[in-house]
């Protein structure tokens, strides 16, 4: 009996066996890998097993986020590229995204909570021009790679250089392509000695400089003649102070036919007193991204001949890239980027512009 009792003991314990084992390796579909669907060519899948997700930290510090919503767009195109790639690439970013408020304290302050909070890598928007370097040596030497955005930084050696790449628009390509729009209107007039107004932003440096030269050299070439007028917005850099740049401007300039800047607050501040004033001769030409100028040119405001659009969203989307492949696939990257072109919108062209949808716009 005792036998008997045994040997059906032993079948029940095959039989659960044999569904254990059933349950560890069920038949599986196949797995698609980047490499069979319609990702770039030079995306390469990480070295994980297939269906694994790998967790990341990153820590996103934003030159301004209170006073100028166009880095709004940043925040999209981070969160948009893990949309479009994080379960296919397998890998899931969580972002801390943080305002430095154009303040150089403000922005250290995040980068140290940032490294504090064992951070995996971090997207950097600089403040200034070298500020932030210090900091990011101490933190790449502990293992913590830094893309840096937007502004570039100024190194004093070769040893300064420890981000792994600089994201950002060739700003000096921002002024030409503004002053190809200018080049435009002015071949209308007839004249040879046009005025040209370029209003700067003196603090933000060699980047004011490299659009404000794009400009001057890009009307020049084609009017030689011409007066290009640069003046330095050393207030607040907002519509208000470069408004009230451009009311002292006006006293004194009979002759302007056209005012570029170094962003849309710039010039948007100089058409308000410009109408103000009545001088509806003016013509005007924005860089950035501005939910006003974008609906003036849609309504065929005859003041505005162009924004130049700098794609904040680009930026975001294009440095989530390469934390992905400093991080993930251990890739060196280049020095710099690649970003498209610039592009002019126009009341020609501004249909093919899904602008509305543009959530950084405001």
């Amino acid at each position: 009996m005792k036998r008997v009792i045994a040997l059906l003991m032993a079948a029940v314990m095959m039989t659960g066996l044999a569904a254990c084992g059933s349950k560890e390796e069920p038949a599986q579909a196949p797995v698609e890998t980047p490499a069979e669907t319609e990702a770039p060519e030079e995306t390469q899948e990480p070295a994980e097993a297939a269906g694994d997700v790998q967790s990341l930290k990153i820590g996103v510090s934003i030159m301004e986020l209170t006073a100028y919503t166009w880095f709004q767009g940043v925040i999209d195109g981070c969160n948009n590229w893990m949309a479009d790639h994080g379960s296919e690439y397998g890998v899931n970013m969580e972002f801390d995204f943080e305002d430095s408020r154009s303040d150089v304290q403000t922005m250290l302050d995040n980068v140290g909570n940032m490294i504090s909070a064992k951070c995996d890598g971090i997207i950097l928007f600089p403040a200034d021009a070298s500020s932030a370097i210090p900091t990011m040596k101490e933190a790449t030497a502990d293992g913590i790679p830094f893309i840096v955005c937007d502004y570039a930084q100024e190194t004093s050696s070769d040893a300064d250089v420890v981000w792994s790449t600089f994201v950002g628009h060739d700003m000096k390509s921002l002024g030409i392509k503004a002053g190809e729009e200018a080049v435009k209107y002015l071949d209308t007039l007839g004249k040879d000695d046009p005025v040209c107004l370029f209003i700067s932003r003196p603090t933000s440096g060699q980047a004011s400089s490299d659009r404000f030269d794009g400009f001057k050299e890009t009307v020049l070439a084609k009017y030689p003649d011409a007066k290009i007028i640069e003046e330095g917005d050393t207030g607040a850099g907002n519509r208000d102070s470069a408004q009230t740049l451009m009311e002292n401007i006006l006293q004194r300039e009979s002759v302007i036919d056209v005012v570029c800047g170094h962003n849309d607050a710039e010039v948007v501040g100089a058409y308000n007193a410009a109408v103000a004033q009545g001088r509806n001769e003016i013509r005007f030409i924005g860089i950035a991204g501005d939910i006003d100028v974008l609906k003036w040119l849609e309504e065929g405001n005859e003041m505005w001949l162009a924004e130049v659009l700098q794609d904040p969203a680009i930026l975001g989307y294009q440095a989530t890239d390469a934390i992905y492949r400093v991080l993930v696939l251990k890739e060196e990257l280049p020095e710099k980027y690649d970003l498209p072109d610039p592009e002019a919108i126009t009341k020609d062209n501004i249909k093919d512009y899904d602008w509305k949808n543009w959530g950084w716009l405001g």
